[in-house]
């Protein structure tokens, strides 16, 4: 959901500098919407394992969901 209703999405080259994560196709269990951009966030509680912090979305269910990338094929926007 980008900030600006015209605002144009890139291709980011990595999660370090995306900033929105777009569901190409998803997993049951993951809660989150085929085709639906949803924004990045990141957790920076954890620096000695995530130099960039943990990314994550906020999903259907409002709840913070850390598995979109392991459950859900997604491509990544800057």
């Amino acid at each position: 959901m980008p900030d600006h209703p015209y605002r144009v999405l890139l291709q980011a080259a990595s999660q370090e500098e995306a900033q929105y994560v777009a569901i190409m196709s998803g997993y049951k269990g993951c809660k989150v919407t085929e085709g639906q951009v949803y924004r990045l966030l990141r957790n920076h509680n954890n620096p000695q394992l995530f130099e960039h912090g943990e990314a994550y979305v906020v999903d259907d269910d409002t709840k913070d969901n850390y598995s979109v990338f392991l459950l859900c094929r997604t491509a990544l926007y800057k």
